[in-house]
């Protein structure tokens, strides 16, 4: 249960991130005009205004300002694009038909560009939906074309002041958001340790926490790098913020080399109680981790030092006097790896003290960091080419098979609609749209939260009108709602369409006092005929299972892992990780797990479930070690002498067979080889861990079939 204090900083933490920002700016977008539309008396003419604002608004995706400047003015361009042709067609049935289809497809097709696109289609798709019918009396399709573009060029513009007022503020919380990741994910890694612990549960909140921060670390990577104001910028601030991202990264990856067998550390030391004090102290590390990233978020300078040396020097006394009493040699060896773990925390420490004075502006700052920024583009995501459309135009692409899913969705929706003559229609279909996904999974729990979202809205909303009679407290109920929504926007899908709900019942409220009841009644009754729609188009219209792609993300993890070793031996060799080749090789080690990590849980919620869940899981776990070994193999003392003698390279070869061997078992059933025995046993231990690990996925994966199921 949360303290009061813990409540304090959890709302300190929502408020201060971009996500609350988010929220706030989109609000004071569509409200600004909202409020001087009402007060000339212009509001019901001026609605296509006020949608041109809010569908730019959606699409303003954090990142680099030239993406955020370009997606704005694209989205202006489609929006009014979509309106025009709409509302020219709406008169003609058969036409109007074709545009759905058409502009349904088109749009579903930009996810291959990226999130931003994906964004900016479905946005368009929701602008065409809401003007299949006209809204108004006089039905002037040119002025709401007009009124469409000058909303969206109005929230364009305010925007981009917004950035220039306050340029440093996106690029502060990304960073600071990056860093409460890694705490959360140090609060993970610290189960681990903690007695009783069951170690495959450990493992999958481990994997979840790992998939949240990559993703953070590489939206903070891409606001940083793809920005020149931060690459060029030689203000205090801007290498401030570069210089605590950069050693962020430094921090993360010491966290992520710091694997153990922590199952036989429990074996050999749970009863000496050391488990447990590692466990402690490294929650009190992710406590400075969260406190750091807090104030970082909020784009102030931290106050108070990192101080931990008392709470080190006690685990390494602990340390010392187990050994005096250990007598067998396992016992010895894992204490010699709780060494090594506390070695990474007193690393970790000096970086976040490092970190503290970074917000300071009190530690020296680079003038340049040309070298770590170019191996950071590096490993990042190119730009598509338009060959991929072409590529994409085929059944075998997830996203070719969601247009047409979604195209037939609609067309489903607009038929049974205009058949029992629903007044809504374009709520039908709004909600076909937003809960239609690329994937099953998704599309499964989206349907759910938004039952359940617009249920309680609408219970919520119906509440306050009855028991609030004053319309500036309901003004404030709205506006608060819609800041809420907003801010939910990309992180809860259920407290978007709560709060969401909330909002537009209010607002129909306003405008119309006396038929809100029917209101509520008919959206619910929408609602529930686009969730039934979406639901049997996601099972049954060209599903995407997660099981037909688990092959190709095994495949591509044990390529990963292959040459991330081969990456990690030629650092090892150089003494250097700042390579491009290292750089690339580790970010596709990365994305590769994440990848793996996302399909592994997308087919637990599948409705048919495949043989070898245990084996996929255990894989799954093997790899997450395995690429923390890999990780902390360029940091062991070996000289390039060692790695060059018969035994080292033997190791080394027998590491790479195994990989080999495995993505051949993909292609042939028999059974794995048995292990390779080495004459010298005398060889790095990152090695020999890493060889253990690679067997084990050898012997896994020659169990697994993948395409069988229950």
């Amino acid at each position: 249960m949360l303290r009061s204090t813990d409540y304090i900083k959890e709302v300190k933490k929502f408020t201060t991130s971009q996500y609350w920002n988010t929220g706030v700016r989109i609000t004071a977008g569509v409200m600004l005009p909202t409020l001087l539309l009402e007060h000339f008396g212009l509001l019901a003419m001026g609605m296509p205004f006020l949608w041109g604002a809010l569908f730019a608004s959606i699409t303003d995706a954090p990142g680099p300002i030239h993406h955020r400047r370009n997606g704005l003015l694209a989205a202006v361009g489609f929006n009014t694009l979509t309106v025009l042709i709409t509302g020219s067609v709406r008169d003609y049935q058969i036409a109007l038909v074709l545009v759905i289809i058409v502009f349904s497809f088109l749009y579903s097709m930009f996810g291959i560009f990226g999130n931003r696109a994906s964004a900016i289609g479905t946005l368009a798709t929701v602008i065409m939906v809401l003007n299949l019918v006209p809204h108004g009396s006089d039905n002037n399709i040119f002025l709401d074309t007009v009124l469409i573009l000058s909303g969206g060029l109005w929230y364009t513009a305010f925007s981009l002041l917004l950035y220039r007022i306050r340029p440093y503020r996106l690029a502060e919380q990304a960073v600071g958001e990056n860093l409460i990741a890694i705490a959360d994910y140090l609060r993970a890694r610290a189960s681990l340790y903690r007695e009783g612990e069951n170690i495959e549960n450990g493992f999958t909140h481990v994997m979840n926490a790992q998939g949240t921060v990559l993703k953070c670390q590489d939206q903070a990577r891409e606001i940083l790098f793809k920005t020149r104001q931060y690459v060029a910028d030689a203000s205090p601030r801007s290498r401030s913020t570069m210089m605590i991202f950069i050693d962020s990264i430094d921090l993360l990856e010491r966290v992520m080399s710091s694997y153990q067998d922590y199952q036989q550390l429990h074996d050999a030391l749970g009863d000496t109680g050391l488990m447990n004090k590692f466990y402690h102290a490294i929650y009190r590390v992710a406590k400075e981790v969260e406190r750091i990233g807090l104030i970082v978020q909020s784009g102030a300078a931290v106050r108070d030092d990192v101080d931990l040396n008392i709470l080190l020097h006690e685990l390494s006394e602990a340390i010392k006097e187990q050994k005096v009493l250990a007598k067998e040699h396992e016992s010895i060896r894992n204490l010699h790896a709780l060494d090594k773990t506390l070695s990474s925390l007193r690393h970790i420490t000096i970086l976040l003290q490092r970190l503290v004075l970074y917000t300071r502006l009190e530690i020296k700052l680079p003038t340049s960091y040309s070298a770590i920024v170019e191996a950071n583009r590096m490993a990042m995501g190119q730009p598509i080419e338009w060959e991929v459309v072409r590529e994409n135009l085929t059944i075998k692409s997830n996203t070719f098979r969601h247009a047409l899913r979604l195209s037939f969705g609609l067309l489903l929706g607009y038929v049974i609609s205009v058949s029992l003559s629903l007044t809504q229609v374009y709520w039908v279909l709004l909600t076909i749209v937003t809960i239609l996904k690329p994937v099953y999974s998704v599309s499964r729990q989206r349907n759910f939260q938004r039952l359940g979202g617009t249920l309680l809205g609408a219970l919520l909303a119906a509440v306050a009108i009855y028991f609030v009679t004053d319309r500036a407290a309901l003004l404030v109920m709205m506006i608060f709602s819609m800041i809420m929504s907003y801010s939910f926007l990309r992180i809860n899908y259920f407290g978007f369409v709560l709060f969401l709900t909330i909002y537009i019942i209010i607002t129909f409220h306003f405008l119309n006092p006396s038929e809100f009841t029917t209101l509520i009644e008919k959206r619910l009754i929408d609602t529930l005929i686009g969730s039934v729609i979406a639901a049997f188009c996601a099972r049954f219209i060209l599903p995407v299972w997660g099981r037909e792609e688990i092959e190709t993300s095994l495949r591509e993890m044990l390529t990963a892992h292959r040459i991330y070793f081969d990456a990690a031996l030629q650092a090892l060799a150089d003494k250097t990780k700042f390579t491009k080749s290292y750089k690339l090789a580790r970010k596709n080690e990365v994305v590769a797990l994440t990848n793996l990590s996302d399909n592994f849980q997308r087919i637990l919620s599948e409705p048919k479930r495949i043989r070898q869940a245990e084996q996929l899981h255990q894989f799954v776990i093997a790899s997450h070690i395995l690429a923390g070994h890999i990780a902390a193999l360029p940091e062991e003392k070996i000289t390039n002498e060692f790695l060059l003698t018969s035994d080292a390279a033997k190791l080394v070869a027998s590491i790479r067979e195994e990989f080999q061997q495995t993505e051949h078992n993909f292609d042939h059933a028999e059974a794995a080889a048995e292990k390779v025995l080495l004459e010298n046993q005398d060889v790095p231990h990152q090695l020999s861990v890493i060889y253990s690990l690679a067997q084990e996925m050898r012997l896994v994966v020659g169990k697994i079939d993948p395409f069988k199921v229950n």
